[in-house]
């Protein structure tokens, strides 16, 4: 069974390789090849699932679903909002607040991350300087959790998320995600990475995955920029290291704060939410959009000139069609 898996995973992927049509080549003779700008969490790099799982304890889990009752279904909930409401409560004890330099970030769902993961990831403080406190202070405060059990789960999954080693581990890269970039690459656009990420794992994973890193013209990590998604500071970092124009960009992001603030500084910007051929669709739809406002305004004896616009060589259906993702294996954005 397990090897039949594999087989199934080569043919989707070879169905996937197979479904890019040569008529898309004519569009980018042009000299200047566009950009698209890649968000890596939730869009090309996604959690192992089984792997985390294996860190949260089968036993703990189990306990900890029938003691309080809770749906498998909705026990991501239930962990995630335990966690940040530790993480809450350990800035608090330490009286950790935000300062000048501080720059939040948000999950998937438009929550607020809580102020140990926005420093983490903004690059201010280290993994062990975070794991440093969590052990302080989880330890004397038994009260913070429902039960023994809950209390386990998250020094397991907060000793994985701030340990870079483990934390690199349960990540895995998207199979149709490099196919998609494969594509773009091979019809002339150029491929850049924005991610919130701290510098720590993020040199384990580069180290573990170079031929993926390798695909990329150019990445900038809020770890390195010291500056969080959706600050502004760490798109115009991106943009001023590579002298790219804003307009030339499209840039690909699962958070709908990302997608808001790129377009506030006249980047093309679409949300990924399912999977490539959506967001191929999403693409399409964006800009057949911006089209037609552009020329409503015109029409209206309006000159258009802070509008957005994107040349035809990027997305327009005779290029990156809706064939070029895999229609077999639609992979979430957030798995």
């Amino acid at each position: 069974m397990k090897i039949n898996g594999y087989v199934y995973q080569l043919i989707i992927i070879a169905t996937f390789c197979c479904s890019i049509t040569a008529s898309l080549v004519q569009a980018f003779q042009s000299k200047s090849a566009k950009n698209i700008i890649f968000d890596f969490g939730g869009v090309l790099i996604d959690t192992n699932k089984r792997i985390s799982f294996q860190h949260l304890g089968m036993l703990n889990v189990a306990e900890y679903t029938v003691r309080h009752t809770i749906n498998p279904f909705n026990l991501d909930y239930h962990i995630k909002t335990a966690l940040f409401s530790t993480l809450n409560a350990i800035a608090q004890e330490h009286n950790l607040s935000k300062t000048d330099s501080y720059t939040c970030a948000y999950d998937e769902t438009g929550r607020e991350l809580p102020i140990l993961m926005c420093s983490w990831l903004q690059g201010t403080m280290t993994c062990s300087e975070i794991r440093s406190l969590i052990h302080q202070t989880i330890a004397i405060h038994p009260e913070w959790f429902k039960c023994p059990a809950e209390q386990r789960i998250i020094e397991n999954i907060l000793r994985m998320i701030f340990t870079p080693h483990h934390f690199v581990n349960s990540r895995k890269i998207s199979a149709t995600g490099i196919a998609f970039i494969k594509k773009c690459k091979r019809e002339g656009h150029k491929i850049y990475g924005l991610s919130n990420w701290d510098p720590e794992s993020f040199a384990l994973l580069k180290a573990k995955h170079p031929q993926f890193f390798d695909l990329f013209d150019g990445i900038v990590i809020s770890g390195h920029t010291k500056a969080n998604k959706p600050h502004a500071t760490i798109y115009h970092a991106l943009l001023e290291c590579y002298q790219l124009e804003p307009a030339q960009c499209w840039f690909i992001d699962d958070q709908q704060e990302n997608i808001t603030a790129a377009k506030k500084l006249g980047i093309n910007a679409v949300i990924h939410s399912s999977c490539f051929k959506t967001l191929t669709k999403n693409m399409r739809l964006a800009y057949s959009k911006s089209v037609t406002r552009r020329e409503n305004r015109n029409n209206s004896g309006i000159i258009d000139t802070k509008t957005n616009t994107i040349n035809n060589a990027i997305i327009d259906g005779e290029n990156i069609s809706l064939t070029d993702s895999t229609i077999y294996n639609c992979l979430p954005a957030k798995a």
